[in-house]
Protein backbone atom coordinates (compact mmCIF):
# COMPACT_ATOMS: atom_id res chain seq x y z
CA UNK A 1 0.00 0.00 0.00
CA UNK A 2 2.79 2.03 0.70
CA UNK A 3 4.04 2.16 -3.08
CA UNK A 4 0.94 4.29 -3.90
CA UNK A 5 0.59 7.77 -3.16
CA UNK A 6 -2.37 8.35 -1.18
CA UNK A 7 -2.49 12.33 -1.53
CA UNK A 8 -3.89 13.71 -4.29
CA UNK A 9 -3.19 17.13 -5.44
CA UNK A 10 -5.87 20.19 -4.96
CA UNK A 11 -6.03 20.69 -8.55
CA UNK A 12 -6.44 17.86 -9.53
CA UNK A 13 -10.31 16.85 -10.78
CA UNK A 14 -10.55 13.40 -11.23
CA UNK A 15 -9.00 9.97 -9.43
CA UNK A 16 -6.30 7.85 -11.67
CA UNK A 17 -7.20 4.46 -12.53
CA UNK A 18 -4.33 3.95 -9.74
CA UNK A 19 -5.56 6.04 -7.37
CA UNK A 20 -9.13 4.16 -7.47
CA UNK A 21 -7.30 1.06 -6.88
CA UNK A 22 -5.72 2.08 -3.98
CA UNK A 23 -8.52 4.32 -2.83
CA UNK A 24 -10.47 0.64 -2.87
CA UNK A 25 -7.84 -1.13 -1.01
CA UNK A 26 -8.05 1.74 1.89
CA UNK A 27 -11.69 1.57 2.32
CA UNK A 28 -11.14 -2.52 2.51
CA UNK A 29 -8.24 -2.87 4.77
CA UNK A 30 -10.62 0.26 7.07
CA UNK A 31 -13.96 -1.73 6.55
CA UNK A 32 -12.18 -4.98 7.98
CA UNK A 33 -10.88 -3.34 10.92
CA UNK A 34 -14.03 -1.71 11.94
CA UNK A 35 -15.98 -5.04 11.19
CA UNK A 36 -13.32 -6.66 12.95
CA UNK A 37 -13.81 -4.20 15.88
CA UNK A 38 -18.02 -4.12 16.09
CA UNK A 39 -18.18 -7.97 15.60
CA UNK A 40 -16.04 -8.45 18.54
CA UNK A 41 -18.60 -6.32 20.44
CA UNK A 42 -21.68 -7.90 19.04
CA UNK A 43 -19.90 -11.10 20.10
CA UNK A 44 -19.20 -10.82 23.64
CA UNK A 45 -21.62 -8.04 24.62
CA UNK A 46 -25.00 -10.34 25.60
CA UNK A 47 -23.15 -12.24 28.14
CA UNK A 48 -21.23 -9.77 29.53
CA UNK A 49 -24.58 -7.20 29.74
CA UNK A 50 -25.92 -10.36 31.85
CA UNK A 51 -23.02 -11.75 33.75
CA UNK A 52 -20.49 -8.85 34.31
CA UNK A 53 -23.19 -6.00 34.84
CA UNK A 54 -26.21 -8.11 35.79
CA UNK A 55 -28.18 -6.95 33.11
CA UNK A 56 -31.88 -8.46 31.56
CA UNK A 57 -33.78 -8.28 28.57
CA UNK A 58 -35.47 -5.31 29.90
CA UNK A 59 -32.24 -3.27 30.85
CA UNK A 60 -30.62 -4.21 27.82
CA UNK A 61 -33.71 -2.85 25.85
CA UNK A 62 -32.87 0.68 27.35
CA UNK A 63 -29.43 0.88 26.83
CA UNK A 64 -30.09 -0.02 23.19
CA UNK A 65 -32.26 3.41 23.23
CA UNK A 66 -29.74 5.16 25.08
CA UNK A 67 -27.74 4.53 22.63
CA UNK A 68 -29.47 5.55 19.54
CA UNK A 69 -29.95 9.19 21.08
CA UNK A 70 -26.37 9.99 18.91
CA UNK A 71 -27.56 7.85 15.64
CA UNK A 72 -30.83 10.55 15.83
CA UNK A 73 -28.01 13.32 16.49
CA UNK A 74 -26.43 12.35 12.97
CA UNK A 75 -27.31 14.96 10.75
CA UNK A 76 -25.89 17.57 13.02
CA UNK A 77 -22.75 15.69 14.15
CA UNK A 78 -21.78 14.94 10.23
CA UNK A 79 -22.26 18.38 9.43
CA UNK A 80 -19.81 19.10 11.91
CA UNK A 81 -17.05 16.84 10.88
CA UNK A 82 -17.63 16.78 6.74
CA UNK A 83 -16.05 20.27 6.98
CA UNK A 84 -12.65 18.40 6.43
CA UNK A 85 -13.63 15.96 3.76
CA UNK A 86 -14.94 12.39 3.50
CA UNK A 87 -11.84 10.53 5.10
CA UNK A 88 -11.37 12.87 7.87
CA UNK A 89 -14.44 12.61 8.95
CA UNK A 90 -14.21 9.03 9.10
CA UNK A 91 -11.03 8.83 10.49
CA UNK A 92 -12.29 10.81 13.36
CA UNK A 93 -15.55 8.54 13.69
CA UNK A 94 -13.63 5.11 13.61
CA UNK A 95 -11.33 6.85 16.53
CA UNK A 96 -14.18 7.81 18.39
CA UNK A 97 -15.67 4.31 18.15
CA UNK A 98 -12.80 3.19 19.50
CA UNK A 99 -12.46 4.79 22.36
CA UNK A 100 -15.75 3.92 23.16
CA UNK A 101 -15.18 0.20 22.74
CA UNK A 102 -12.04 0.64 24.93
CA UNK A 103 -14.32 2.00 28.05
CA UNK A 104 -16.56 -0.52 27.92
CA UNK A 105 -13.83 -2.55 29.96
CA UNK A 106 -13.63 -0.76 33.00
CA UNK A 107 -17.62 0.06 33.73
CA UNK A 108 -19.00 -2.45 36.31
CA UNK A 109 -23.05 -1.84 36.33
CA UNK A 110 -25.69 -0.66 33.70
CA UNK A 111 -25.43 3.53 34.95
CA UNK A 112 -21.70 2.93 34.74
CA UNK A 113 -22.28 1.62 30.99
CA UNK A 114 -24.18 4.64 29.37
CA UNK A 115 -21.34 6.64 28.63
CA UNK A 116 -18.99 3.92 27.08
CA UNK A 117 -22.18 3.06 24.88
CA UNK A 118 -22.59 6.81 24.18
CA UNK A 119 -19.00 7.30 22.64
CA UNK A 120 -18.85 4.55 20.98
CA UNK A 121 -22.40 5.35 19.08
CA UNK A 122 -21.54 8.20 17.99
CA UNK A 123 -18.40 6.97 16.05
CA UNK A 124 -19.97 3.74 14.78
CA UNK A 125 -23.14 5.71 13.83
CA UNK A 126 -21.38 8.41 11.67
CA UNK A 127 -19.26 5.20 10.02
CA UNK A 128 -22.40 3.42 9.24
CA UNK A 129 -23.30 6.44 6.37
CA UNK A 130 -19.54 7.53 5.96
CA UNK A 131 -18.46 4.03 4.89
CA UNK A 132 -21.14 4.11 1.76
CA UNK A 133 -20.21 7.34 0.72
CA UNK A 134 -16.67 6.25 0.39
CA UNK A 135 -17.66 3.09 -1.47
CA UNK A 136 -20.03 4.78 -3.57
CA UNK A 137 -17.46 7.62 -4.93
CA UNK A 138 -15.13 4.69 -5.96
CA UNK A 139 -18.31 3.01 -8.19
CA UNK A 140 -19.01 3.15 -11.35
CA UNK A 141 -22.47 3.39 -13.01
CA UNK A 142 -24.30 0.27 -12.78
CA UNK A 143 -21.94 -1.31 -10.39
CA UNK A 144 -22.32 0.63 -6.90
CA UNK A 145 -24.32 -2.65 -5.51
CA UNK A 146 -21.21 -5.08 -6.98
CA UNK A 147 -18.81 -2.01 -5.18
CA UNK A 148 -20.61 -1.91 -2.13
CA UNK A 149 -21.19 -6.41 -1.97
CA UNK A 150 -17.25 -6.69 -2.38
CA UNK A 151 -16.73 -4.05 0.63
CA UNK A 152 -19.15 -5.92 2.69
CA UNK A 153 -17.65 -9.06 2.03
CA UNK A 154 -14.54 -7.92 3.03
CA UNK A 155 -15.77 -6.03 6.67
CA UNK A 156 -17.66 -9.89 6.70
CA UNK A 157 -14.21 -11.66 6.58
CA UNK A 158 -13.02 -9.48 9.50
CA UNK A 159 -15.78 -10.75 11.48
CA UNK A 160 -15.74 -14.11 11.10
CA UNK A 161 -11.73 -13.56 12.10
CA UNK A 162 -12.73 -11.42 15.16
CA UNK A 163 -15.45 -14.52 16.21
CA UNK A 164 -13.19 -17.19 15.68
CA UNK A 165 -10.61 -15.61 17.95
CA UNK A 166 -13.16 -15.12 20.67
CA UNK A 167 -14.21 -18.13 20.85
CA UNK A 168 -10.31 -19.87 20.36
CA UNK A 169 -9.64 -17.32 23.85
CA UNK A 170 -12.82 -17.91 25.13
CA UNK A 171 -12.89 -21.82 24.62
CA UNK A 172 -9.44 -22.36 25.95
CA UNK A 173 -9.84 -20.11 28.78
CA UNK A 174 -12.88 -22.38 30.01
CA UNK A 175 -10.57 -25.66 29.13
CA UNK A 176 -7.75 -24.44 31.49
CA UNK A 177 -9.72 -22.74 34.22
CA UNK A 178 -12.81 -24.82 34.60
CA UNK A 179 -14.76 -21.65 34.49
CA UNK A 180 -17.27 -20.50 32.22
CA UNK A 181 -17.40 -17.05 33.91
CA UNK A 182 -14.90 -15.22 32.00
CA UNK A 183 -15.13 -11.41 33.07
CA UNK A 184 -11.87 -10.67 32.97
CA UNK A 185 -11.23 -11.90 29.24
CA UNK A 186 -14.45 -10.03 27.91
CA UNK A 187 -13.00 -7.39 29.48
CA UNK A 188 -9.69 -7.79 27.26
CA UNK A 189 -11.68 -7.92 24.32
CA UNK A 190 -13.38 -4.53 24.84
CA UNK A 191 -9.80 -3.22 24.73
CA UNK A 192 -8.51 -5.22 21.89
CA UNK A 193 -11.82 -3.84 19.80
CA UNK A 194 -10.89 -0.23 20.32
CA UNK A 195 -6.85 -1.15 19.14
CA UNK A 196 -8.37 -2.78 16.15
CA UNK A 197 -10.61 0.28 15.50
CA UNK A 198 -8.27 2.87 15.41
CA UNK A 199 -5.80 1.20 12.78
CA UNK A 200 -8.69 1.56 11.01
CA UNK A 201 -8.78 5.43 12.08
CA UNK A 202 -5.40 5.42 10.62
CA UNK A 203 -5.40 3.84 7.41
CA UNK A 204 -8.59 5.59 6.19
CA UNK A 205 -6.55 9.24 6.39
CA UNK A 206 -5.08 7.73 3.45
CA UNK A 207 -7.71 7.92 0.88
CA UNK A 208 -7.62 9.34 -1.80
CA UNK A 209 -9.89 12.24 -2.56
CA UNK A 210 -9.91 14.69 -5.80
CA UNK A 211 -9.79 18.52 -6.02
CA UNK A 212 -13.61 18.12 -7.02
CA UNK A 213 -14.14 15.73 -4.15
CA UNK A 214 -12.65 18.16 -1.63
CA UNK A 215 -14.33 21.38 -2.83
CA UNK A 216 -17.69 20.21 -2.64
CA UNK A 217 -16.91 18.82 0.53
CA UNK A 218 -16.22 22.07 1.60
CA UNK A 219 -20.14 23.43 -0.32
CA UNK A 220 -22.33 20.31 -0.32
CA UNK A 221 -25.03 20.96 2.13
CA UNK A 222 -24.52 20.05 6.03
CA UNK A 223 -27.91 18.89 6.21
CA UNK A 224 -30.47 17.99 3.37
CA UNK A 225 -33.80 17.58 3.82
CA UNK A 226 -35.49 17.42 0.09
CA UNK A 227 -38.81 16.09 -0.73
CA UNK A 228 -37.64 14.32 -3.91
CA UNK A 229 -36.20 12.15 -1.37
CA UNK A 230 -39.12 11.41 0.85
CA UNK A 231 -39.22 7.33 -0.51
CA UNK A 232 -35.61 6.80 1.06
CA UNK A 233 -36.37 9.15 4.29
CA UNK A 234 -39.03 6.36 4.55
CA UNK A 235 -37.63 3.40 3.53
CA UNK A 236 -34.73 4.75 6.49
CA UNK A 237 -36.84 5.21 8.66
CA UNK A 238 -38.65 1.68 8.75
CA UNK A 239 -35.49 -0.19 8.06
CA UNK A 240 -33.89 1.40 11.31
CA UNK A 241 -36.98 0.38 13.58
CA UNK A 242 -37.02 -3.04 12.34
CA UNK A 243 -33.32 -3.07 13.06
CA UNK A 244 -33.34 -2.43 17.00
CA UNK A 245 -36.01 -5.04 17.24
CA UNK A 246 -33.74 -7.53 15.99
CA UNK A 247 -30.53 -5.77 17.62
CA UNK A 248 -32.08 -5.45 20.79
CA UNK A 249 -33.76 -8.58 21.22
CA UNK A 250 -32.90 -11.13 19.26
CA UNK A 251 -29.48 -12.13 20.98
CA UNK A 252 -31.02 -12.21 24.26
CA UNK A 253 -33.69 -14.51 23.16
CA UNK A 254 -31.00 -16.96 22.53
CA UNK A 255 -28.79 -15.95 26.17
CA UNK A 256 -31.68 -15.40 28.08
CA UNK A 257 -34.85 -17.66 26.96
CA UNK A 258 -32.35 -20.61 26.02
CA UNK A 259 -29.62 -20.43 28.19
CA UNK A 260 -26.86 -20.64 25.12
CA UNK A 261 -23.69 -19.65 26.17
CA UNK A 262 -21.47 -16.80 24.71
CA UNK A 263 -19.06 -19.61 22.92
CA UNK A 264 -22.68 -21.46 21.11
CA UNK A 265 -23.54 -17.33 19.92
CA UNK A 266 -20.08 -17.02 18.45
CA UNK A 267 -20.35 -20.07 16.47
CA UNK A 268 -23.56 -19.10 15.27
CA UNK A 269 -22.42 -15.66 14.50
CA UNK A 270 -19.11 -17.01 12.57
CA UNK A 271 -21.01 -19.05 10.19
CA UNK A 272 -23.55 -16.07 9.69
CA UNK A 273 -20.28 -14.12 8.92
CA UNK A 274 -18.83 -17.01 6.46
CA UNK A 275 -22.40 -16.50 4.36
CA UNK A 276 -22.52 -12.75 4.15
CA UNK A 277 -18.35 -13.27 3.27
CA UNK A 278 -19.03 -15.53 0.67
CA UNK A 279 -22.81 -13.50 -0.51
CA UNK A 280 -21.92 -10.31 -0.33
CA UNK A 281 -20.54 -9.53 -3.89
CA UNK A 282 -23.64 -11.97 -5.01
CA UNK A 283 -26.43 -9.86 -3.20
CA UNK A 284 -24.50 -6.97 -4.55
CA UNK A 285 -24.63 -8.07 -8.48
CA UNK A 286 -28.31 -8.79 -7.49
CA UNK A 287 -29.32 -5.47 -7.03
CA UNK A 288 -26.92 -3.97 -9.96
CA UNK A 289 -28.96 -6.81 -12.36
CA UNK A 290 -32.43 -6.70 -10.80
CA UNK A 291 -32.91 -3.72 -9.48
CA UNK A 292 -33.55 -2.26 -5.88
CA UNK A 293 -37.68 -2.87 -6.10
CA UNK A 294 -37.29 -6.54 -7.04
CA UNK A 295 -34.21 -6.97 -4.42
CA UNK A 296 -35.57 -5.44 -1.52
CA UNK A 297 -39.51 -7.22 -2.43
CA UNK A 298 -37.82 -10.62 -1.93
CA UNK A 299 -35.83 -8.97 1.25
CA UNK A 300 -38.57 -7.94 2.86
CA UNK A 301 -40.82 -10.88 2.51
CA UNK A 302 -38.30 -13.02 3.82
CA UNK A 303 -37.52 -10.36 7.06
CA UNK A 304 -41.16 -11.34 7.60
CA UNK A 305 -40.98 -15.48 7.48
CA UNK A 306 -38.21 -14.67 10.19
CA UNK A 307 -39.62 -11.76 12.82
CA UNK A 308 -42.69 -14.85 12.59
CA UNK A 309 -40.14 -17.15 12.78
CA UNK A 310 -38.05 -16.01 16.00
CA UNK A 311 -41.64 -14.97 17.65
CA UNK A 312 -43.12 -18.80 17.47
CA UNK A 313 -39.61 -20.41 17.86
CA UNK A 314 -40.22 -23.88 19.77
CA UNK A 315 -36.83 -24.75 20.59
CA UNK A 316 -33.16 -23.26 20.04
CA UNK A 317 -32.23 -24.62 17.10
CA UNK A 318 -35.68 -22.71 15.03
CA UNK A 319 -34.00 -19.80 16.66
CA UNK A 320 -30.57 -20.25 15.51
CA UNK A 321 -31.85 -20.58 11.90
CA UNK A 322 -34.07 -17.02 12.22
CA UNK A 323 -30.86 -15.93 13.99
CA UNK A 324 -28.72 -16.65 11.12
CA UNK A 325 -31.32 -15.84 8.14
CA UNK A 326 -31.74 -12.61 9.44
CA UNK A 327 -28.23 -11.98 9.54
CA UNK A 328 -28.33 -13.16 5.70
CA UNK A 329 -30.98 -10.62 4.95
CA UNK A 330 -28.84 -7.11 6.34
CA UNK A 331 -26.56 -8.05 3.04
CA UNK A 332 -30.06 -6.87 0.98
CA UNK A 333 -30.08 -3.33 2.77
CA UNK A 334 -27.00 -2.06 0.08
CA UNK A 335 -30.18 -1.67 -2.13
CA UNK A 336 -31.27 0.84 -0.44
CA UNK A 337 -28.53 3.16 -0.26
CA UNK A 338 -27.66 2.30 -3.78
CA UNK A 339 -30.93 3.64 -4.53
CA UNK A 340 -30.47 7.09 -2.73
CA UNK A 341 -27.35 7.13 -4.67
CA UNK A 342 -28.86 6.41 -7.99
CA UNK A 343 -31.70 9.42 -7.58
CA UNK A 344 -29.74 12.42 -5.95
CA UNK A 345 -28.02 14.78 -6.50
CA UNK A 346 -23.71 14.51 -6.42
CA UNK A 347 -23.65 17.16 -3.75
CA UNK A 348 -26.97 15.79 -1.32
CA UNK A 349 -25.44 12.00 -1.32
CA UNK A 350 -23.21 12.51 1.83
CA UNK A 351 -25.78 14.50 3.62
CA UNK A 352 -28.98 12.29 2.64
CA UNK A 353 -26.94 9.09 3.68
CA UNK A 354 -26.09 10.89 7.12
CA UNK A 355 -30.03 12.42 6.99
CA UNK A 356 -30.99 8.38 6.51
CA UNK A 357 -29.31 7.05 9.18
CA UNK A 358 -30.61 9.68 11.53
CA UNK A 359 -34.24 8.90 10.54
CA UNK A 360 -33.51 5.53 10.74
CA UNK A 361 -33.05 6.40 14.42
CA UNK A 362 -36.03 8.49 14.91
CA UNK A 363 -38.19 5.36 16.13
CA UNK A 364 -35.30 3.62 17.39
CA UNK A 365 -35.12 5.33 20.04
CA UNK A 366 -38.56 4.38 21.46
CA UNK A 367 -38.58 1.25 19.87
CA UNK A 368 -36.30 -0.29 22.07
CA UNK A 369 -38.45 0.52 24.88
CA UNK A 370 -41.53 -0.48 23.86
CA UNK A 371 -40.12 -3.54 22.86
CA UNK A 372 -38.66 -3.90 26.43
CA UNK A 373 -42.46 -3.13 27.98
CA UNK A 374 -43.51 -5.58 25.58
CA UNK A 375 -41.36 -8.21 26.67
CA UNK A 376 -41.70 -7.60 30.62
CA UNK A 377 -45.60 -7.89 30.53
CA UNK A 378 -46.02 -10.58 27.89
CA UNK A 379 -42.77 -12.50 26.73
CA UNK A 380 -40.00 -12.51 24.25
CA UNK A 381 -41.95 -13.50 21.58
CA UNK A 382 -44.10 -9.64 21.60
CA UNK A 383 -41.50 -8.11 20.67
CA UNK A 384 -40.80 -9.57 17.11
CA UNK A 385 -44.55 -9.89 16.64
CA UNK A 386 -44.22 -5.99 17.33
CA UNK A 387 -41.38 -5.68 14.40
CA UNK A 388 -43.61 -7.30 11.62
CA UNK A 389 -45.53 -4.10 11.46
CA UNK A 390 -42.32 -1.88 10.16
CA UNK A 391 -41.57 -5.16 7.51
CA UNK A 392 -44.95 -4.73 6.17
CA UNK A 393 -44.83 -1.36 5.96
CA UNK A 394 -41.12 -1.31 4.30
CA UNK A 395 -42.94 -3.57 1.54
CA UNK A 396 -45.71 -1.62 1.16
CA UNK A 397 -43.41 1.70 0.54
CA UNK A 398 -40.98 -0.84 -1.86
CA UNK A 399 -43.49 -0.81 -4.33
CA UNK A 400 -43.01 3.05 -4.98
CA UNK A 401 -39.26 2.74 -6.06
CA UNK A 402 -38.78 4.00 -9.82
CA UNK A 403 -35.57 5.23 -10.18
CA UNK A 404 -35.63 5.96 -13.73
CA UNK A 405 -38.73 8.52 -12.85
CA UNK A 406 -37.50 9.96 -9.34
CA UNK A 407 -34.59 10.65 -10.42
CA UNK A 408 -33.11 14.30 -10.12
CA UNK A 409 -29.35 14.16 -10.14
CA UNK A 410 -26.76 13.10 -13.00
CA UNK A 411 -24.02 10.97 -11.21
CA UNK A 412 -25.87 8.30 -11.56
CA UNK A 413 -26.56 8.62 -15.17
CA UNK A 414 -22.54 8.65 -16.26
CA UNK A 415 -19.84 6.88 -15.17
CA UNK A 416 -17.03 9.20 -13.06
CA UNK A 417 -14.43 10.33 -14.96
CA UNK A 418 -11.02 8.60 -14.69
CA UNK A 419 -7.92 10.24 -15.29
CA UNK A 420 -5.38 8.07 -17.29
Amino acid sequence: MAAITATVDSRTETLSREQLDFGFRVLAVTTFCMTLALSSFDSIQANFFRDSLGMDGELNGYLIAIREVPGFLLIFIAAMMLRRGLSTATAVSIFIAGVGFSLFAFTHSFNQAIIPILVCSIGYHSWLQLQYALGLSLARNGEEGTTLGKLQGIGFLGTFLALVLVLAVLQSAEWLTGDDHQDGILRIFWLFAGAVAIIGAVAVRRFPQSGRDLREARVAPRVTWRREYWLYYVLATLDGSRQQIYFAFAPFVLVERFNVPARHLIIVLIIAALIKWRMGETIGGMVDKFGEKMTLNVAYVLHLIVFIGFALSPNVWFAYVCYLGYNFLSLFSIGTTTYIKKIARREDLTPSLAMGVSLAHVTAIVVPVFGAALWDQLGYRFPFLFGTIFVILSLVFTQKIDVAKQRIGTWGTAEPAVAD
